[in-house]
């Protein structure tokens, strides 16, 4: 893995106007950057994609670990919420048996990579998926213009197309999709023109809606249109849904969400403790912990809040000092504490490969990078490719 400069297109915007959705989308891509790039030989793609397969098995049975002992407590997850998060997993792994039209449409693992043969896990996110377009779309545009000669380990797209297609083809109430986000927000609203898109293109009929026009007439879910909503994708995380009415309507409003609330576990950052404690020697994942006192002396550690997906607050330390710091909220409703893991360093430059699974596969990447080591969800994102 090297980091190289590249010379950039004077605007890559108009590059995208050959996508039927790409200018309504745009805005998803606003973090795009192609000064710079990225570049793996395919035996390191291998292994990323591997390490990323196996992952996201590994996380699977760390949720069932979760349920089966019912552990939603030391997660944050409490009361009537707990209740429904495990039906909709019970839906979803009914018998040991998957029902895959209860099942999500893409997840996104967050991994450190040294850039040689060190890959850990840092998060997981299956709730959101900010991100999606420039991975799939920009970063696309971007080799097929610049780099036709290289290959780029991308094959997002016709795989939500077919992901849409397997969760639809053949229920009720699935032949339309209503996709949603709290607004104005110019980023998750060119990401929801993305979704719609590869949803349309496998043959659904979709609707675009802001989340606080979505009614309620004491039975059904409405749309700004009075119509009954029988199937609702959203760019809202769960957490924010918690202790809305929201979550108590779902219970009688007949209505599947995507992502289903099971993904809400499957996106808490406690589960890294949980992985921690079920594969205590595994070589991509680093030591992780509730309680920081379990976790022992580590030469860099990780403070986070349990909630919060992307933009959940950090507290660093190396060396026993507190290095970045965002606050009391870090853990005043509870935290994990992970063992820093070194990653890619260059030009004092931090960067985290995101790692995308459709249909339990890893089927896609992209690098993002900051000068700030947590290289949050506002960085850059860069092109990467990769020959042999």
């Amino acid at each position: 893995m090297r980091r190289v400069p590249l010379k950039p297109r004077a605007d890559w915007r108009p590059g995208l106007r050959k996508y039927p959705y790409g200018v309504r989308a745009m805005s998803a891509g606003a973090g795009w950057r192609e000064d710079v790039g990225y570049e793996f030989s395919a035996s390191q793609i291998d292994l990323i994609e591997s390490v990323t397969d196996e992952l996201h098995t590994m996380i699977g049975a760390a949720v069932r670990y979760v349920i089966e002992n019912k552990l939603f407590g030391p997660l944050g997850i409490r009361g009537e919420a707990a209740r429904m998060v495990e039906a909709s997993w019970v839906d979803y792994w009914a018998g040991g048996r998957v029902n895959e039209r209860a099942g999500g449409l893409v997840g996104r693992l967050t991994l450190a990579y040294d850039g040689r043969d060190s890959v850990k896990l840092l998060a997981c996110n299956y709730d959101t998926s900010e991100g999606l377009f420039a991975a799939s779309i920009v970063q696309r545009n971007w080799r097929e213009a610049m780099a036709p000669d290289a290959s780029q380990f991308n094959g997002l797209h016709e795989a939500l197309v077919e992901r849409w297609e397997e969760l639809a083809t053949g229920l009720p109430g699935r032949g339309r999709v209503h996709l949603t986000c709290a607004t104005p927000d110019p980023a998750r609203e060119g990401e929801l023109v993305y979704l719609a898109a590869t949803a349309a293109e496998a043959g659904l009929d979709t609707r675009l809606l802001p989340l606080h026009s979505i009614g309620w007439d004491g039975r059904r879910f409405l749309d700004d249109e009075g119509q009954a909503m029988a199937w609702l994708g959203k760019l809202f995380p769960w957490d924010g849904l918690a202790e809305d009415a929201f979550l108590q309507r779902l219970r009688v409003g007949g209505m599947s969400v995507l992502s289903p609330l099971w993904c809400w576990l499957w996106s808490n950052h406690g589960l890294l403790a949980v992985l921690s404690h079920l594969y205590p020697r595994h070589p991509n994942l680093c030591r992780a912990a509730l309680d920081a006192s379990v976790l022992g002396p580590c030469e860099a550690v990780t403070a986070r809040a349990l909630r919060g997906l992307d933009s959940a607050p950090q507290r660093l330390y190396e060396r026993g000092a507190v290095l970045l710091d965002d606050g009391p909220d870090v853990d005043a409703q509870g935290a994990v504490w992970l063992e820093t893991p070194p990653g890619f360093q260059s030009d004092d430059v931090h960067a985290v490969l995101h790692a995308w699974i459709v249909a339990d596969k890893c089927l896609g990447m992209a690098v993002r990078e900051s000068t700030d080591p947590r290289v949050g969800p506002d960085s850059a994102m860069t092109p990467h490719l990769y020959r042999g």
